[in-house]
């Protein structure tokens, strides 16, 4: 490669040593056993550190998580606890609060805490679309992770 160029360019051919040593990289392999079903797998170095639970395979990790992974440590904890019906009010109130932005009948507010100008709705009440409260990300997960704040903040 010329002096002063950095990084793989189109045409670049590797010498026979760097094949060598990449062909051997990707040859060391980890060897565990499933965390679920105890078959023995393997995986590249790379990707084993990564994770802190090891699967032969993907059904072995679908099965996993649905027997044996407590609720509060899969991913999307606290997102399927709604009924169809209450997800199906959320739904509808969110539609029409944005169709009133979209239409100029509600306008957009910076956030009632701190003054950001990218700002979200919060429904306190799904029943009543329209009255909503405009909070950044970060105040808003604080009060669906405290819902007793929701008092606490001043509107301004």
């Amino acid at each position: 490669m010329p002096k002063g160029v950095k990084g793989f360019k189109t045409g670049h051919k590797h010498s026979e040593e760097t094949k060598k040593k990449i062909g051997e990289a990707n040859k060391k392999q980890i060897y565990f056993n499933c965390d679920y079903c105890g078959k023995e797998s393997s995986d590249k170095p790379s990707n084993y550190k990564r994770k802190k639970r090891h699967f032969c395979s993907t059904g072995c990790y679908s099965l996993f998580r649905k027997e044996k992974l407590p609720f509060e440590e899969q991913h999307r904890y606290g997102t399927g606890i709604d009924s169809l019906e209450t997800k199906a009010i959320k739904r509808k109130a969110r539609r029409h609060l944005n169709h009133a932005v979209r239409d100029g009948v509600v306008k957009r507010q910076p956030c009632e805490v701190c003054g950001e100008l990218k700002s979200e709705a919060h429904h306190s009440d799904y029943s009543k679309p329209l009255e909503v409260r405009w909070l950044c990300f970060y105040h808003h997960r604080l009060i669906h992770e405290n819902p007793e704040l929701l008092g606490e903040i001043k509107s301004e």
